[in-house]
């Protein structure tokens, strides 16, 4: 790979014989004062963050820099509306005060080579239009409408072109404007031009106002960004009004509006979005039943992922974001205590079945299977994930893997603070690679290492602050897949290659 302008010494893990991306896209180095915990009275450590009162999500919002007056107000008058007995119609009536037209969005997500899901939230129901134009007006706009007058909702933009930059916006029903952006179609095969797909874990609300990475993942030229648990809401148990709050905290992030503007995201969740710390399955501390039915509808509310109407027990969801196939997974709610240490207890027997056909099915050269907690056991022994629940399932999703002989499968997971990559040695001679970056919000966590480093590829300690990069190109006719891991100063600072 040919070195790009500023970019620093760095460590690179040569898995192929491949010489690497030729014609990768150039970086480009952001400016970033360091942020030091113990020299700035602002920050907001985990401990508080999970708190979340008022005065520290406050805190949050203004850590990075300090927001418009309004829009602080606008907050606070929607916290209260949102935990209040009519929420829908206080919140309605705050926006009318604040003439707000809209509570959250546009969102992108969704991404495949001929569409685009754009998310939106309103005060009232509505309808909106969403207007797609190529970026150089090669062809006439396209317009879609949503489905009814609707207050959350997300509209199909579809027939579209692979390998494809656009422009859109979002128009309400009076013709004023709610918004717009742009972003770039995947292509249908992986070729000699290189695409990119963004990672990561672990915003735990502090991370969303820090804008760094949100920037570089755009400047980079990310088709889509993965979040892999503990994004926006942080242990709101059943609390609605206050996980809608979360939600509005996340909607008000000026760095996240536009990176979620321009890069389609999507999200699965971990222990924090989902009820709290380490808290899995139908019954929490004290035997206390856990609405999981309500929790899965909240979240593909507020998200706008693939798949998210589909109606099964769990939020996982796969597509084909252009030649690379996703699987996200649920490694939350479909745990089953009562069978813990027993096969599919972990995921369940019906998401176990559903994972599996999906591999079984796949042509990618490369997939990518993600979940909210790690799948190797060197960090903190395995700790609330497969080593301490479903070693034999997780086995069986292995050998699954190996079956596939023409693609190549990289986990991907977050949980434990700080990034990780590990190599897993197969009985047939193939590897497959965990990639763990927790490492969005800069929390802390364990050690960089485990114990035995035999087959980890490298660490990053906690408190830092990074994310993944997937970048795939062809390297002398085959599929190559290179993986980054990049700081918030814009430097790589380990790289892996792997060729399909």
């Amino acid at each position: 790979m040919k070195p790009e302008p500023n970019e620093p010494q760095r460590r690179e893990f040569l898995i192929s014989a491949a010489s690497g991306l030729g014609g990768a896209l150039a970086t480009t180095s952001l400016p970033s004062a360091p942020f030091q915990e113990e020299q700035d009275s602002t920050f907001v450590s985990l401990k508080d963050a999970h708190i979340g009162t008022l005065e520290i999500d406050l805190r949050i919002m203004n850590q990075f820099g300090k927001l418009p007056q309004e829009d602080q107000d606008f907050y606070k008058a929607c916290r209260t509306a949102m935990t209040g007995k009519n929420p829908e119609r206080d919140v309605a009536e705050v926006c009318r005060t604040f003439k707000r037209a809209k509570l959250g969005g546009p969102m992108l997500g969704d991404v495949t080579t001929n569409s685009v899901s754009v998310w939106m939230n309103l005060p009232q129901p509505s309808v909106v239009k969403v207007v797609v134009t190529p970026a150089d007006k090669s062809s006439e706009p396209k317009t879609y409408a949503s489905d009814g007058k609707q207050r959350i909702f997300s509209v199909r933009c579809d027939g579209l072109s692979a390998n494809t930059a656009y422009v859109y916006s979002v128009v309400a029903a009076d013709g004023s404007a709610l918004g717009d952006g742009k972003f770039t179609t995947p292509p249908a095969e992986i070729s000699d031009d290189p695409f990119r797909i963004a990672f990561g874990a672990d915003f735990h609300k502090i991370g969303m106002y820090r804008p760094e990475l949100m920037q570089l993942i755009q400047s980079r030229g990310s088709r889509a960004m993965l979040l892999i648990g503990d994004s926006a809401v942080d242990g709101r148990q059943d609390d609605y009004g206050l996980i809608n709050t979360d939600y509005m905290l996340r909607n008000l992030s000026p760095p996240l509006q536009k990176l979620t503007a321009n890069v389609p995201v999507s999200a699965t969740w971990d222990d924090h979005d989902y009820w709290g710390n380490d808290i899995s399955g139908t019954r929490a501390k004290g035997n206390k039943r856990i609405d999981v039915d309500g929790l899965r509808r909240a979240w593909k509310t507020h998200w706008n992922n693939p798949q998210r109407d589909v109606k099964r027990a769990g939020i996982y969801f796969q597509t084909q974001i252009g030649p690379i196939h996703y699987i996200a997974l649920d490694t939350r709610s479909c745990r089953i205590k009562k069978d813990r240490k027993k096969l599919n207890s972990f995921l369940g027997p019906e998401q176990m079945d559903w994972l599996k056909q999906q591999l079984a099915g796949s042509t990618s050269p490369f997939i990518l299977i993600s979940g909210g907690t790690m799948w190797t056991d060197s960090i903190s022994a395995g700790k609330d994930s497969w080593g301490t629940w479903d070693t034999e399932g997780r086995e069986d999703i292995f050998q699954a893997i190996d079956q596939k002989k023409d693609s190549q499968v990289f986990l991907l997971s977050g949980d434990r603070h700080g990034a990780r990559g590990f190599q897993i040695p197969r009985p047939n001679g193939k590897t497959i690679y965990e990639f763990e970056i927790g490492t969005l919000g800069g929390v802390p966590g364990p050690e960089p290492f485990g114990d035995d480093r035999t087959n980890q590829l490298f660490g990053l300690k906690s408190r830092s602050w990074a994310y993944g990069e997937f970048v795939f190109a062809k390297i002398n006719g085959k599929p190559q897949a290179e993986f980054h891991l990049i700081n918030e100063q814009g430097k790589i600072l380990e790289t892996v290659k792997v060729t399909s």
